[in-house]
């Protein structure tokens, strides 16, 4: 650390440089999290939760979250966690996942898979995202919490 001194963890005055590389070097969740307290990293952290547990889309993820029977957030608490959270995370891979669950689970192939997986019941994923998922239904991912770019 050229200009910056460390104090208790903490950084007084680091160069954008160092402060980049920081950042950099933190995990997509940390990334997403930083910075963040009480509802607003709650909200965060749920949206995680249900990406990796149960590949949601964006779009279902906003359905969950903001569902009577999910966690009732409001439009724009949802939109924030959203926000934190959509441009680290691969949802290509997502689909995959959900398409192999979907597989799995309902022998679901093909067109069907496809219909499943963009259904506003089903997956709720773009065309793009549930054609991607099909087609890579059979690639080896590393599990469940793999969602990250």
């Amino acid at each position: 650390m050229t200009a910056a001194k460390k104090e208790m963890g903490k950084w007084t005055n680091p160069t954008k440089a160092e402060y980049d590389k920081y950042l950099a070097n933190l995990s997509p969740e940390k990334k997403a999290t930083k910075g963040l307290s009480g509802n607003e990293l709650a909200n965060v952290k749920q949206a995680i939760s249900y990406v990796q547990t149960t590949h949601l889309s964006q779009q279902g993820l906003y359905a969950q979250l903001t569902s009577e029977y999910g966690s009732k957030l409001s439009a724009d608490e949802a939109n924030a966690a959203i926000n934190k959270i959509a441009d680290l995370i691969d949802w290509n891979k997502v689909a995959v996942y959900q398409a192999q669950s979907y597989r799995e689970s309902g022998n679901l192939t093909g067109q069907a898979l496809i219909d499943q997986l963009t259904s506003e019941y089903g997956g709720q994923f773009p065309a793009d995202q549930a054609q991607y998922g099909v087609d890579h239904i059979d690639d080896k991912l590393k599990g469940s919490n793999d969602i990250w770019k």
